[in-house]
């Protein structure tokens, strides 16, 4: 929000001339001011002109040779381009030698020069040109009592610009009069003049038909007005915070906005079938807003009706059909309270937003709409003429004004400080808030301004002494109390836990924004979970896995010189399910781990040879979680494809074992590299954490070793075509109780002779058998042995290799 120094002086006749001091006070009092924007006068030689004589340019027909007096002994040639342009204009005009700034920042000498071969010895300039505003629509016309020959900067106030962040629950600030106040406390602004309006003469100009969306609603009929350019004073007052002067109407309730808080809209009364209006929130169709859009209304947004249509979105925008144009005579002034879910709900659906919607989604004062209503009537009547010839109030002012009960000593406790009771007091009435009731200086009941419908408990109240006092001046505790527990079964949240571990395995955890542009989406699923109303092109849709996120901060770290990268990330992805009819129910969420590896697997070492990670160090990295976790033994890593392993691990219920499907490790496609500018091998696991906690468990049962002798056989098998090498070491290990480890430690392949080229596998198997209770004998041995064969050939086809 910008906020004009100048513009608070009317607020604030005493406000300081230091900026800097002014910036530290908004700032301590909560309101952080992100810019501050020191608006420089035009140069001294841009002096006030008036055009004697037009003409057109005879070789250009967009051009006019202007004669100027600007104060010389002859009349200054000018060629000017401006449409707007006329005999009789004050004008500023930039003289030989004046200096002037581009909008980017750069600036220009006026030299003389040749237009389409006619001379130019000067330039009527524009007011963006100027740095008066961001207006090019024409050149700049001056105010009659300006003298001619005088600087320009010599009728204009310097002025300093403040762009004020502001929270969504302090929507009193949004206006000059809330930062005026924060400032001096209530009881020092200087309000606006207001013009006393009766509402009671008439019954017929206002209707509200839902009073939940629109409490109350004032609307003023003023007839015989006449619509034209609003005076400098107060087209200062609006280019000073960025907006763009139309008229004086338009240009009136746009001041009152951002002067007191209170949107207002014009209507042209004679464009309003019945010349009345109705508040419906009950309306299908369509209609074309100021911004010349069509916006398609449903029921349950708050909308403005004649007769016959509708003329306004209720607290967000008004019909183009219906605004105040150069013609209009007769103007009905809306100024009403609309509920803040309401707005903020239409505001959503329609993806329109306005600098009334900002303010009404967030709760504006509704003990000032009467207020605002007035000030602008006695601006109108000032600057328009004409009459007022109806008025009226619909519905009741909602309950502003609430009561909450503060305890001293609570807060202090609160607080970890000493501050009198008195001052407590003294600070909450300083921003309008009123003690009612004192209860032995035990609970102290104060009424709550009808402009802070932030504040609504006594926590709020404690937060707003703290904020008068200055965190600054609030000591720091001189020592924390805190008691850990011994011991803890399991972790209090699994995904931290999970965070630590891999925090110890050397991965570096990244945050990343869940929203994902379209195109990468359809990369790794056909139907990702659009966003409803997407802020940019580039958020467009939920992401459906945690991977394209991860590459692209991977290929902004590449970009910038950082190749040897091992990243993690806990977060949630999004899918589709296509099950349900109810968009809603059709989609979920899951919580997943993405971690990745990708450069060189040593760091930089003249000891040590460059190398490159490959799959067997992310597999590797895998197992390594697996084992802090322990779930190593109750976990396995399928080969699914040449270039990706399964991860499944085992979950006991009450009467079976499932094997659940953790994820999957996988060396990213090039082609996928290749999208994401990314220029060597990156590989990824993905695990959905939901597996792993439930399959999880810290109580570890420890198994002494064996008392007797390890036996250790090799055995060499010949896999049948396909056959996956973990599902032979599954087999042989759950052949015999007594085999505590099997190791794959040789694998050899030759081509078949006449075979047409088909390859015959080998694996060799290291086996280790264990015996508790005594010394294993060879023919146990062997007998164990010939059960391991028998199962590997009748269940897989597995033979012995015969040497």
């Amino acid at each position: 929000m910008k906020i004009s120094v100048n513009w608070l002086k009317d607020f604030v006749p005493s406000i300081t001339s230091d900026i800097s001091s002014l910036v530290d006070q908004l700032t301590f009092l909560g309101l952080e001011v992100e810019d501050v924007i020191t608006k420089k006068l035009p140069d001294s030689l841009v002096v006030v002109g008036k055009v004697q004589e037009v003409k057109p340019h005879p070789n250009a027909d967009r051009l006019k040779i202007c004669q100027v007096d600007a104060g010389e002994v002859e009349p200054l040639q000018i060629v000017c381009g401006a449409s707007n342009v006329a005999e009789g204009q004050l004008v500023p005009v930039a003289m030989i030698g004046a200096k002037l700034e581009t909008p980017e920042g750069d600036s220009f000498t006026i030299k003389k020069s040749k237009i389409r071969g006619e001379r130019s010895f000067g330039m009527i300039c524009a007011a963006d040109e100027l740095g008066l505003s961001d207006d090019h629509s024409g050149i700049m016309v001056l105010e009659e009592h300006c003298e001619i020959g005088r600087p320009v900067a010599s009728y204009l106030d310097a002025d300093t610009i403040l762009d004020i962040a502001v929270t969504p629950n302090r929507p009193d600030v949004l206006s000059h009069l809330g930062v005026a106040r924060e400032m001096v406390g209530t009881a020092q602004v200087a309000l606006p003049e207001a013009c006393n309006v009766d509402f009671s003469g008439s019954e017929n100009l206002v209707t509200i038909k839902n009073s939940d969306a629109c409490p109350y609603y004032t609307g003023i009929v003023i007839r015989n007005a006449a619509v034209k350019e609003s005076p400098s004073w107060l087209k200062q007052k609006i280019e000073s915070i960025g907006l763009r002067p139309k008229n004086n109407i338009v240009d009136i309730t746009n001041y009152v906005l951002h002067a007191l808080g209170q949107p207002l809209h014009a209507f042209d009364l004679l464009k309003l079938q019945g010349e009345s209006v109705q508040v419906r929130t009950d309306v299908s169709g369509s209609i074309v807003a100021i911004n010349q859009e069509a916006y398609e209304l449903q029921p349950g947004m708050p909308v403005i009706c004649d007769q016959e249509k509708p003329v306004a979105i209720a607290g967000i925008m008004g019909g183009y059909d219906s605004a105040v144009s150069e013609a209009t005579t007769d103007i009905l002034l809306e100024s009403a309270y609309f509920s803040p879910g309401v707005v903020r709900k239409a505001s959503k659906i329609l993806g329109l937003t306005s600098d009334s919607a900002y303010r009404f989604e967030r709760g504006i004062d509704p003990g000032n709409v009467r207020f605002a209503a007035q000030c602008a009537v006695k601006l109108i009547l000032e600057l328009a003429g004409g009459e007022i010839t109806e008025a009226e109030e619909a519905g009741s002012v909602p309950p502003g004004s609430i009561t909450v009960a503060l305890r001293p000593e609570r807060a202090n406790e609160i607080l970890g400080c000493s501050i009198p009771m008195e001052k407590m007091v003294s600070m909450l009435e300083y921003i309008g808030f009123f003690m009612t009731a004192n209860e032995k200086d035990e609970n102290l009941i104060f009424t709550v301004p009808s402009f802070r419908v932030d504040v609504e408990q006594e926590i709020d109240l404690i937060e707003e002494i703290a904020r008068l006092e200055g965190y600054n001046n609030i000591a720091a505790s001189e020592r924390m109390v805190a008691s850990y527990p011994q011991s803890r079964e399991n972790p209090e949240y699994f995904p931290d836990y999970l965070r630590s571990v891999m925090i110890g395995l050397q991965f570096r955890e990244i945050l990343t924004n869940p929203l994902i542009t379209k195109r990468d989406a359809l990369q790794f699923e056909q139907q990702a979970v659009p966003v409803l109303n997407p802020i940019s092109e580039g958020l467009e849709v939920l992401r459906p896995s945690l991977v394209p996120t991860m590459l692209k901060v991977i290929s902004h770290n590449i970009k910038h010189g950082i190749r040897n990268m091992r990243l993690f990330e806990v977060a949630h992805s999004f899918f589709t399910l296509n099950e349900e009819d109810d968009a809603a129910k059709s989609m979920t969420e899951k919580e997943q781990l993405v971690f990745a590896i990708t450069g060189s697997r040593y760091p930089v070492n003249w000891a040590r040879k460059k190398e490159q990670v490959d799959f067997f160090d992310m597999k590797g990295s895998v197992e390594m979680l697996l084992g802090k976790l322990n779930l190593l033994d109750k976990s396995s890593l399928n080969i699914y494809n040449e270039s990706t392993l399964s991860i499944t691990c085992d979950w006991k219920g009450e009467d079976k074992t499932l094997k659940l499907h953790a994820g999957k490790v996988q060396q990213i496609a090039p082609e996928l590299l290749e999208a994401f500018d990314i220029d060597q091998p990156v590989f990824v696991a993905e695990i959905d954490t939901e597996v792993l906690e439930r399959s999880f468990t810290l109580n570890v049962c420890y198994e002494p070793p064996s008392r007797y002798p390890v036996v250790e056989r090799d055995l060499s098998f010949i896999l049948p075509e396909g056959l996956e090498v973990q599902k032979l070491v599954d087999c042989v290990k759950t052949s015999d109780v007594l085999i505590s480890s099997v190791r794959v430690f040789d694998l050899f392949e030759r081509e078949l002779e006449n075979s047409g080229g088909k390859v015959e596998r080998s694996i060799a198997l290291s086996l280790n058998i264990t015996d508790h209770s005594g010394t294993l004998k060879e023919e146990k041995v062997k007998k164990i042995l010939q059960k391991v064969m028998e199962n590997a050939e009748s269940r897989l086809g597995a033979v012995i290799r015969q040497v």
